[in-house]
Protein backbone atom coordinates (compact mmCIF):
# COMPACT_ATOMS: atom_id res chain seq x y z
CA UNK A 1 0.00 0.00 0.00
CA UNK A 2 1.45 3.58 -1.49
CA UNK A 3 0.70 7.03 0.45
CA UNK A 4 -2.41 7.18 -1.49
CA UNK A 5 -3.80 4.16 -0.45
CA UNK A 6 -3.29 2.09 -3.74
CA UNK A 7 -3.51 -1.38 -2.87
CA UNK A 8 -1.26 -4.60 -4.29
CA UNK A 9 -1.48 -8.03 -3.18
CA UNK A 10 1.76 -10.24 -4.16
CA UNK A 11 0.39 -14.11 -4.58
CA UNK A 12 3.83 -15.70 -3.43
CA UNK A 13 3.36 -19.08 -4.48
CA UNK A 14 2.03 -18.16 -8.25
CA UNK A 15 3.93 -15.06 -8.07
CA UNK A 16 1.45 -13.36 -9.56
CA UNK A 17 0.64 -9.54 -8.73
CA UNK A 18 -3.14 -8.05 -8.22
CA UNK A 19 -4.88 -4.83 -7.72
CA UNK A 20 -6.71 -4.60 -4.54
CA UNK A 21 -9.53 -2.20 -3.01
CA UNK A 22 -8.73 0.87 -1.34
CA UNK A 23 -9.72 1.44 1.90
CA UNK A 24 -12.75 3.42 3.00
CA UNK A 25 -10.10 6.62 3.88
CA UNK A 26 -6.72 7.53 3.47
CA UNK A 27 -4.60 7.22 6.60
CA UNK A 28 -2.45 9.83 7.81
CA UNK A 29 -0.18 7.56 9.78
CA UNK A 30 -1.07 3.90 9.48
CA UNK A 31 -0.11 1.01 11.33
CA UNK A 32 -0.96 -2.64 10.49
CA UNK A 33 -1.44 -6.20 12.29
CA UNK A 34 -2.41 -9.62 11.52
CA UNK A 35 -5.08 -11.55 13.45
CA UNK A 36 -5.97 -14.83 12.62
CA UNK A 37 -6.60 -14.49 9.29
CA UNK A 38 -8.02 -11.21 9.02
CA UNK A 39 -5.75 -8.03 8.42
CA UNK A 40 -5.71 -5.01 10.32
CA UNK A 41 -5.39 -1.09 9.62
CA UNK A 42 -5.94 1.19 12.22
CA UNK A 43 -4.73 5.13 11.85
CA UNK A 44 -2.12 5.78 14.55
CA UNK A 45 -3.04 9.48 14.95
CA UNK A 46 -6.93 9.94 14.38
CA UNK A 47 -7.25 13.11 13.78
CA UNK A 48 -10.80 14.91 14.16
CA UNK A 49 -12.51 12.56 12.12
CA UNK A 50 -12.44 9.04 13.52
CA UNK A 51 -14.89 7.39 10.95
CA UNK A 52 -12.80 4.69 9.41
CA UNK A 53 -9.90 5.11 11.14
CA UNK A 54 -10.13 1.26 11.71
CA UNK A 55 -10.48 -1.34 8.58
CA UNK A 56 -10.06 -4.63 8.38
CA UNK A 57 -9.59 -6.49 4.77
CA UNK A 58 -12.07 -9.50 4.24
CA UNK A 59 -12.79 -12.31 1.63
CA UNK A 60 -15.98 -12.98 0.86
CA UNK A 61 -16.78 -15.54 -2.18
CA UNK A 62 -20.41 -14.52 -2.35
CA UNK A 63 -19.20 -11.25 -3.50
CA UNK A 64 -20.01 -11.86 -7.34
CA UNK A 65 -20.96 -8.38 -8.14
CA UNK A 66 -17.81 -6.89 -6.40
CA UNK A 67 -14.10 -7.37 -5.58
CA UNK A 68 -14.00 -10.53 -3.34
CA UNK A 69 -11.85 -9.15 -1.18
CA UNK A 70 -13.03 -5.71 0.53
CA UNK A 71 -12.58 -3.39 3.59
CA UNK A 72 -14.87 -3.25 6.16
CA UNK A 73 -14.96 -0.42 8.43
CA UNK A 74 -14.80 -1.06 12.20
CA UNK A 75 -15.62 0.47 15.49
CA UNK A 76 -12.88 3.62 16.23
CA UNK A 77 -11.03 3.55 19.95
CA UNK A 78 -13.42 5.33 22.56
CA UNK A 79 -10.89 7.71 23.46
CA UNK A 80 -13.61 10.65 23.83
CA UNK A 81 -15.45 8.61 26.53
CA UNK A 82 -11.99 9.12 29.10
CA UNK A 83 -11.65 12.72 28.48
CA UNK A 84 -10.84 15.65 30.48
CA UNK A 85 -13.24 17.65 29.93
CA UNK A 86 -11.33 21.22 30.90
CA UNK A 87 -8.80 19.53 28.88
CA UNK A 88 -11.19 18.81 25.74
CA UNK A 89 -12.58 22.44 26.17
CA UNK A 90 -9.53 24.22 26.09
CA UNK A 91 -8.34 22.05 22.92
CA UNK A 92 -11.96 22.30 21.08
CA UNK A 93 -10.75 26.22 21.99
CA UNK A 94 -7.67 25.69 19.25
CA UNK A 95 -9.14 23.25 17.06
CA UNK A 96 -12.99 23.01 16.56
CA UNK A 97 -14.42 19.28 16.32
CA UNK A 98 -11.75 17.94 17.92
CA UNK A 99 -12.85 14.64 19.12
CA UNK A 100 -9.91 12.54 18.54
CA UNK A 101 -6.95 14.92 19.98
CA UNK A 102 -3.61 13.60 18.71
CA UNK A 103 -2.59 13.70 22.68
CA UNK A 104 -4.82 9.92 21.90
CA UNK A 105 -2.72 9.21 19.43
CA UNK A 106 -0.26 5.91 19.83
CA UNK A 107 2.93 4.25 18.61
CA UNK A 108 2.81 1.50 21.10
CA UNK A 109 0.63 -1.61 19.35
CA UNK A 110 0.60 -5.73 19.60
CA UNK A 111 -1.87 -8.75 19.69
CA UNK A 112 -2.39 -10.83 22.88
CA UNK A 113 -3.90 -13.95 22.66
CA UNK A 114 -5.93 -15.17 19.74
CA UNK A 115 -8.22 -12.18 18.74
CA UNK A 116 -7.01 -8.78 20.85
CA UNK A 117 -5.64 -5.76 19.47
CA UNK A 118 -3.86 -3.65 22.43
CA UNK A 119 -2.94 -0.09 22.11
CA UNK A 120 -0.72 2.52 24.03
CA UNK A 121 -1.74 6.19 24.01
CA UNK A 122 -0.23 8.75 25.23
CA UNK A 123 -1.97 10.33 26.90
CA UNK A 124 -4.99 8.04 27.68
CA UNK A 125 -3.91 4.72 28.84
CA UNK A 126 -3.92 1.17 26.89
CA UNK A 127 -6.48 0.27 25.34
CA UNK A 128 -8.04 -3.36 23.60
CA UNK A 129 -9.58 -4.35 20.88
CA UNK A 130 -11.40 -7.58 20.80
CA UNK A 131 -11.72 -9.13 16.73
CA UNK A 132 -14.22 -11.30 17.63
CA UNK A 133 -16.62 -9.11 18.59
CA UNK A 134 -15.36 -5.89 17.58
CA UNK A 135 -15.76 -3.80 20.73
CA UNK A 136 -13.24 -1.62 22.86
CA UNK A 137 -12.18 -1.71 26.27
CA UNK A 138 -9.44 -0.50 28.61
CA UNK A 139 -7.22 -2.63 29.77
CA UNK A 140 -5.80 0.03 32.32
CA UNK A 141 -4.87 3.34 32.79
CA UNK A 142 -1.11 1.96 32.25
CA UNK A 143 1.14 2.57 29.12
CA UNK A 144 3.02 -0.69 27.90
CA UNK A 145 6.52 -0.55 28.83
CA UNK A 146 7.75 -0.45 24.93
CA UNK A 147 8.04 2.03 21.84
CA UNK A 148 6.79 0.54 19.00
CA UNK A 149 5.24 -2.72 17.18
CA UNK A 150 5.74 -5.21 19.85
CA UNK A 151 6.33 -9.00 18.76
CA UNK A 152 5.15 -12.30 20.29
CA UNK A 153 7.59 -14.94 20.60
CA UNK A 154 5.37 -18.35 21.17
CA UNK A 155 8.34 -20.42 21.39
CA UNK A 156 9.08 -18.25 25.46
CA UNK A 157 5.35 -17.09 25.55
CA UNK A 158 6.66 -13.61 25.98
CA UNK A 159 6.23 -10.35 24.36
CA UNK A 160 9.44 -8.92 22.57
CA UNK A 161 9.87 -5.12 21.64
CA UNK A 162 12.10 -1.56 22.50
CA UNK A 163 12.13 -0.77 25.64
CA UNK A 164 10.76 2.94 26.33
CA UNK A 165 12.93 3.82 28.89
CA UNK A 166 16.34 5.13 27.96
CA UNK A 167 17.59 6.89 24.98
CA UNK A 168 18.24 4.39 22.12
CA UNK A 169 15.39 2.14 23.41
CA UNK A 170 17.47 -1.40 24.32
CA UNK A 171 15.61 -4.44 23.56
CA UNK A 172 13.80 -6.43 26.03
CA UNK A 173 10.78 -8.99 27.22
CA UNK A 174 7.69 -8.82 28.96
CA UNK A 175 4.55 -11.25 29.82
CA UNK A 176 1.70 -9.16 28.83
CA UNK A 177 -0.87 -11.67 30.21
CA UNK A 178 0.22 -10.50 33.72
CA UNK A 179 -0.69 -7.15 33.79
CA UNK A 180 -4.32 -6.26 35.36
CA UNK A 181 -6.34 -2.97 35.38
CA UNK A 182 -4.68 -2.09 38.06
CA UNK A 183 -1.44 -3.49 37.84
CA UNK A 184 0.67 -2.74 34.61
CA UNK A 185 3.12 -4.70 32.64
CA UNK A 186 6.38 -5.15 33.77
CA UNK A 187 10.25 -5.62 31.66
CA UNK A 188 11.33 -9.37 33.11
CA UNK A 189 14.79 -8.73 31.17
CA UNK A 190 16.41 -5.46 29.24
CA UNK A 191 19.33 -6.15 27.44
CA UNK A 192 21.96 -3.64 27.25
CA UNK A 193 24.51 -4.90 24.74
CA UNK A 194 22.28 -3.25 21.46
CA UNK A 195 22.32 0.19 23.12
CA UNK A 196 25.72 1.29 23.09
CA UNK A 197 26.85 5.01 22.92
CA UNK A 198 26.63 5.83 19.32
CA UNK A 199 28.86 7.88 17.52
CA UNK A 200 27.95 11.47 17.74
CA UNK A 201 27.19 11.95 14.16
CA UNK A 202 24.15 8.77 14.08
CA UNK A 203 21.11 10.02 14.32
CA UNK A 204 18.48 7.84 14.88
CA UNK A 205 15.51 7.50 13.07
CA UNK A 206 13.50 4.09 13.43
CA UNK A 207 13.96 0.54 15.04
CA UNK A 208 12.37 -2.50 13.97
CA UNK A 209 11.92 -5.51 14.73
CA UNK A 210 10.83 -8.67 12.77
CA UNK A 211 10.68 -11.81 14.11
CA UNK A 212 12.46 -14.77 12.38
CA UNK A 213 10.46 -17.68 14.55
CA UNK A 214 12.65 -20.19 16.97
CA UNK A 215 13.56 -17.27 19.07
CA UNK A 216 15.29 -15.51 16.47
CA UNK A 217 15.19 -11.90 15.70
CA UNK A 218 16.19 -9.76 13.32
CA UNK A 219 16.47 -5.89 14.75
CA UNK A 220 16.71 -3.03 12.22
CA UNK A 221 18.37 0.37 13.20
CA UNK A 222 17.97 3.22 10.65
CA UNK A 223 20.24 6.46 10.76
CA UNK A 224 21.46 9.74 9.73
CA UNK A 225 24.67 11.08 9.25
CA UNK A 226 24.05 14.94 8.49
CA UNK A 227 27.56 16.44 6.62
CA UNK A 228 28.88 19.39 7.92
CA UNK A 229 27.75 22.79 6.58
CA UNK A 230 24.84 23.49 4.22
CA UNK A 231 24.92 23.04 -0.01
CA UNK A 232 23.56 25.77 -2.58
CA UNK A 233 21.48 24.76 -5.07
CA UNK A 234 20.99 26.33 -8.78
CA UNK A 235 17.46 28.20 -7.56
CA UNK A 236 19.66 29.34 -4.28
CA UNK A 237 17.94 27.32 -2.24
CA UNK A 238 19.98 25.54 0.94
CA UNK A 239 20.42 22.25 1.96
CA UNK A 240 22.16 19.98 4.06
CA UNK A 241 23.82 16.73 2.41
CA UNK A 242 22.16 13.35 4.43
CA UNK A 243 23.31 10.00 4.07
CA UNK A 244 21.08 7.62 5.43
CA UNK A 245 22.02 4.05 6.40
CA UNK A 246 20.29 0.86 8.07
CA UNK A 247 22.10 -1.41 10.56
CA UNK A 248 21.19 -4.97 10.56
CA UNK A 249 21.39 -6.95 13.72
CA UNK A 250 20.27 -10.82 14.38
CA UNK A 251 20.50 -12.05 18.01
CA UNK A 252 18.62 -15.01 19.38
CA UNK A 253 17.09 -15.48 22.54
CA UNK A 254 17.51 -18.76 25.01
CA UNK A 255 16.37 -20.07 28.29
CA UNK A 256 19.24 -20.75 30.67
CA UNK A 257 19.01 -23.63 32.61
CA UNK A 258 16.92 -22.17 35.40
CA UNK A 259 14.51 -20.19 32.97
CA UNK A 260 16.53 -16.94 33.20
CA UNK A 261 16.43 -15.79 29.35
CA UNK A 262 19.68 -14.69 27.89
CA UNK A 263 20.59 -13.16 24.26
CA UNK A 264 22.87 -14.68 21.90
CA UNK A 265 23.88 -11.79 19.66
CA UNK A 266 24.82 -12.57 15.71
CA UNK A 267 26.36 -10.95 12.53
CA UNK A 268 26.11 -7.08 12.44
CA UNK A 269 25.73 -5.42 9.15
Amino acid sequence: MDQDGNTLLCEASSRAIGVMPSPHKHKLSPISLVVGDTLYLLDSVPGADCAHSVEALKYSADRWFEHKWYWHSLPPPPFGSDYDHEVVEKEEEEEEDMRCPNRYGFQVYTVVGDSQVWISTEGGGTYSFDTANNMWSKAGKWALPFNGPVKYAPEHGLWFGFSSQGENGQFAASDLTAASTARPPVLKKVWDELAQPLPEWWVPMESYLHPLGASKFCIVRTFETPEEGWCWEKDGNMYNNVESFAVFTGVEVERGRRGALRMIKHKIK
